[in-house]
C-alpha cells in the first residue's frame, strides 16, 4: 500500500508540479524502466518456452524437416518424359 501511494505522489508531482529540465530526466529514466521491464518478460517468456515438454520441440522439428524434404522435392529438376 505504501509503494502504490508512493507512485501516486509521484505521478501527481509530474503531472502538477515538475519543472520542464525534471520532465525530461523522469521521461528518461520511465523508458528506461519500461525497456528494463521488456526485456525481463522477455527472457522469462524464454524461459517458460524452453520448460515445455520435449515433445513439442521433436514436433516443431518433424514440421521443419518435414517442410524442407517438401521444399526440395518442389524444385528437384523435372525430366522431360516423352510418351511413345
Amino acid at each position: 500500500m505504501f509503494y502504490l501511494i508512493l507512485a501516486m505522489m509521484l505521478v501527481l508531482f509530474y503531472v502538477f508540479m515538475a519543472p520542464r529540465n525534471v520532465k525530461g530526466t523522469m521521461n528518461l529514466v520511465a523508458s528506461v524502466f519500461l525497456m528494463v521491464g521488456l526485456v525481463i518478460a522477455v527472457v522469462l517468456g524464454f524461459l517458460q518456452v524452453l520448460q515445455s515438454p520435449p515433445e513439442l520441440w521433436i514436433v516443431i522439428g518433424m514440421c521443419l524437416i518435414g517442410y524442407w524434404g517438401l521444399r526440395d522435392i518442389y524444385f528437384m529438376d523435372k525430366k522431360n518424359k516423352q510418351l511413345k
